[in-house]
This record gives C-alpha cells, structure tokens and sequence, in this order.
C-alpha cells in the first residue's frame, strides 16, 4: 500500500541524512571536470531527501489520495505583526483530490463574517486597548500556540461557511518572497511586468494603493468619495487571488524547477514564514517533532524563553521595527536562579510633530503606515513555575503574569512608541530551582513573522551572541564554540 510504501521509506531517513552529513563537506571543485557539475547538483538537492523521507507516510493522504483534504491557508501580513505572524489578511480555501488542486477561493478576511453569527468574547488585552468586543475570525490569532489558534480558526469558520477543515496553514510576507524566488518569477494576468522575489513586496504595495492602476480609484485617505473608497476598498486585496491563482497554475503544469520549490519551502518552514497544524494524529506529530506546527514548545529540563509582540496599532510598523534581545541568567548562594529578559525597541521612521492615533485608519499610501507609533502589547514566555518579579518599560496597571500555553508562564503588559525613538522594556523573575547551573540549557523560539532576531545570551561566565534566523534555538554553555547554535528542529 502507499502507506506501507511511506512507512518503509521513512525507516531511510536516518541514512540519508547520514549521506547528507558525509557529503556536505565535500568540495565539488577538488573533483574530475566530468563529475563536479552533476555532485555540485547532487549537493544542493540531496539534504530535501531526509525530510522527505520522514514525510512519505503521511504524504498520500495528505494531498488526498484516500479522500478530499480541504485545508484554509491564512496569509498573514507581518508588517502588523500578531501572535502566530500577523494580521490575518487574507484566507485561502484550498481543495485536494486524488494529489490534484481542485478547488482553491481566496477572500480578504474581512469577507468570512456572519451577522447572525455568535463569536467568542476577545481577550481582555484586545477589549482594552484595541477595543475589538468578539473575536471574529480576522483576529483569531491571538494564541501564539498555532494548534490553539488553529483550533479556534477552524471552529469560526465552520460557524460562519457551514464548511469543515481538515488543518490550518500560515504563510507570511516572507513566505511570498521565497515561494516566487522558488519559481524564478512570476506572470500575472493584467500585469506588464513578472513577479519576483526583488519586487514581490512592492508590488503588492503598488496593487493596495491602485487596485486598477494608475487610472483606477486610488486607495486610503487618496480617495476622493465615500463611493470611492468603497470601491478601493472592496479591490485593495485582490492581488492575492490572482497570485495564489497563478502560482497554482504554475505548479499544476510542472513548469517549476522542483528542488528549488522545495528548498524555497523548507527554508520558509524552517523560518516559521510557513506553518501547519494538520487534523491528522500521524501528521501532526510529525510535524510537532520537525517543529513545523508553529506551537509553544518549552522542553521539560531546560530553560525557555520566547518573545511575542502584537501591533495593537492597526498599522503596518512591523515593516521597519527593529528588536534586539538580551538574557541573563545567575544563580544567587543558595542556588536560585533568576533571569532577566531585555527587549530593545527601534523605531526608524522619523515625523515630526507626530500625535499617536489609535483610531483604525488607512493611509494616502501603504508606507504612510509605518510611519506611525507603534502600540504594543508584548508577552514574554517563561518556564511553567517562573515568578516575576518586576517589569519596566510597560504600562504600570497592563502588567499581567499568568499561566500560559504547554506547561509556560507568561508576563505581559503594554507601551507606545513614538516614530524616531527607542524604547526598552525589562522582565525580571525567578526561574524554577530544578534549573542548575550543571546541567543548564535554554530552548529559545522566535516569533513567526518577526525578523531575525539580534539576540545576547549571558548564563553565569559563558556568552552567546547570535541572529536567530530559524525558529528555534536550543544551547548550552557546555556546547562547544564550534557547535551549531540554531536548531530548526525538535529533538
């Protein structure tokens, strides 16, 4: 059977990542002229093979060769950074049958909304400060937790579609960059110019802005009418159906470089520009230990730390944020550890005279949106057991401590930052005593959607200075210098 088939080629996946490892330091240039071209080739596909591998039992069903799978696809805009990667901006309702697309419907999120419908209450955080009062399925992401957040996406919209899901996949603005360099470029109907990766992002500013072009209604605060603004409105997304549209068309017809779509894929998943949280117990477990499903994953003898913000702003800040991190961890005499977290905060974008507006608006231009104060609520993730102690650079009565997902302890709270300025905030506690320094290690997983992460790690005498770029970060001051500090994967 194919699953028989996917079982007995998953048992390989240890030698291939063995060939891997033997390979990778190879150099194709040392070798005769007649061999070089196809074992530099070999080198570049070969480490696909081992997650491939590991895939294979799962893959069959997955694409729907015993049955329909139909799975949402949110497309979530990072520059208004939220808990699991962003606003969700867009969601995409894809079909699989026999290994064949056979139906894909992409809508702007606001579109999935029932008026007769019954929604869950925000969370208290949303209810303040964003004064959101039910938790449509836009701004559902409030879980860093992707299976959580999962989880409730696909109840909202079994409510609002009479239609059941079978998982949840998130893709960023980042996801969109590698998925066209995946394909070289990209042709859309009505479009001069290709797709690439170099301009992807920029055309989809230009497209918010001039959904019909340069003749067309002009978008935000351009338009000259209420009637306008409606027909901006109802158009400014609609680059994303007729992306995902050709993009499928593209892989349907083969016309792809299949090792580089691959590559594309693995790096956006290994980066958390892409996540899945499938409702299959065999795939989601797979996915869990690739650390591919997006969830908080704390290791029950290490440390942890993970940094979620979320612009409460409704603006597009995230685009030229910029964060860095500092930890510490000593133990005092009697062996008890404390940590402290430090966030840097930089806002680049200088306006003078700028009055910070919570209220929702749109801008004469996409990057008119970046150029506003940044509001924050920020959330720190900590072993299950952690006490905090004390928090600066937030709003005095926003500070909050309370459990959290998958065995963590959370603290939070809330600041503005102003164009131009820098801001910091601190998170001081007392880790859990089962932490010594003998046996220390840290579990450290950046936030999807966020950029990589400038990160310094003090623990008693040894450092670690790095730019988290993965998902996923585990280290030791036993490690050696030599070893690898970034880690994709769970062990």
């Amino acid at each position: 059977t194919l699953n028989a088939t996917g079982e007995d080629l998953a048992a390989l996946a240890p030698q291939a990542q063995a060939a891997v490892d033997a390979l990778t330091p190879v150099n194709a240039a040392d070798l005769h002229p007649a061999l070089a071209g196809k074992f530099a080739l070999a080198q570049e596909a070969l480490p696909l093979l081992p997650t491939l591998l590991t895939l294979s039992p799962q893959l069959p069903a997955l694409v729907g060769f015993d049955g329909p799978r139909t799975y949402l696809l949110l497309i979530q805009n990072n520059h208004e950074l939220r808990p699991t990667g962003g606003f969700i901006t867009a969601i995409a309702r894809v079909t699989l049958d026999d290994g064949q697309l056979v139906d894909l419907d992409v809508v702007d999120s606001y579109r999935v909304f029932n008026r007769a419908g019954e929604y869950p209450p925000a969370p208290p955080p949303m209810q303040r400060y964003m004064e959101i009062p039910l938790m449509l399925l836009r701004d559902a992401n409030w879980s860093p937790d992707l299976p959580t957040t999962a989880t409730l996406i696909e109840t909202l919209y079994q409510r609002d579609t009479g239609i059941q899901i079978d998982g949840v996949v998130t893709a960023d603005l980042h996801a969109l960059e590698l998925l066209v360099e995946g394909l070289g470029s990209i042709r859309i109907e009505g479009m001069d110019q290709p797709v690439t990766r170099e301009n992807v992002l920029a055309v989809i500013k230009e497209f918010w802005q001039n959904p019909e072009g340069e003749d067309g209604v002009s978008g935000g605060s351009n338009a000259d009418n209420q009637k306008e603004f409606v027909e901006w409105w109802r158009q400014r997304k609609d680059f994303m159906p007729a992306f995902a549209a050709a993009v499928f068309q593209r892989l349907q017809r083969g016309d792809v470089d299949p090792a580089a779509v691959l590559r594309a894929g693995l790096t956006a998943l290994n980066e958390r520009a892409v996540q899945a949280v499938i409702n299959d117990p065999d795939a989601a477990k797979t996915l869990a230990d690739l650390g591919w499903d997006g969830s908080i994953a704390p290791r029950p003898d290490a440390d942890y730390l993970a940094l979620v913000d979320m612009n409460m702003g409704y603006n597009k800040v995230d685009a030229v944020m910029q964060r860095a991190l500092e930890y510490t961890v000593t133990w005092d005499e009697a062996g008890r550890p404390t940590a402290t977290a430090t966030i840097a905060y930089r806002h680049p974008v200088k306006v003078d005279d700028h009055t910070c507006d919570l209220t929702p608006r749109y801008g004469a231009t996409y990057d008119e949106m970046t150029a506003r104060c940044y509001f924050d609520y920020v959330r720190l993730y900590a072993p299950r057991g952690s006490v905090l102690v004390k928090a600066t650079g937030l709003e005095a009565d926003s500070v909050a401590s309370q459990p959290g997902e998958n065995g963590t302890e959370v603290f939070a709270g809330y600041f503005v930052l102003q164009p131009g300025d820098e801001h910091v905030v601190s998170f001081e506690y007392r880790l859990p005593e089962t932490l010594t320094p003998e046996d220390y290690a840290l579990v450290m997983q950046r936030q999807s959607g966020a950029a990589p992460l400038p990160m310094s790690i003090q623990v008693e005498e040894s450092r670690l200075d790095t730019v988290l770029h993965a998902g996923r970060l585990e280290w030791a001051p036993t490690d050696p210098l030599d070893a690898p500090a970034v880690t994709p994967t769970k062990p």
